[in-house]
């Protein structure tokens, strides 16, 4: 069992926000392709297949939750995740999601038994 940390209320607050960050399927598409690293805006805007305005409302709000870090080269941007645990909570999520999804399918086929 993980220990519980002790925490101040501002922690509530931030935990929310980085929460908010995976509640959206571009942002989480964006989180999966920068596993191998940094990529620049055009690189993500061809991969998720989002519109640029989209995407720079994503990555504004990733990067203003401290999920993202970026760079400037020029006129060019590039992200990279800021710290790589995220994919570790990310991770963790899924296995959760995909237990539910087992057990979901599992009760349907018992439904359509019946």
């Amino acid at each position: 069992m993980i220990p519980r940390l002790d925490v101040g209320e501002e922690i509530y607050e931030l935990h929310a926000r980085m929460c908010k960050s995976f509640s959206n399927p571009i942002r989480l598409k964006v989180l999966d392709l920068l596993r191998s690293g940094e990529k620049s805006v055009q690189e993500l805007l061809t991969a998720t297949g989002a519109s640029q305005p989209n995407l720079s409302l994503h990555l504004k709000s990733l990067w203003a939750n401290g999920v993202l870090a970026r760079r400037q080269d020029g006129t060019m941007a590039y992200y990279r995740v800021a710290d790589p645990e995220v994919f570790e909570a990310i991770d963790i999520l899924r296995r959760i999601l995909s237990k539910k999804l087992a057990r979901e399918g599992r009760l349907a086929r018992r439904r359509i038994r019946s």
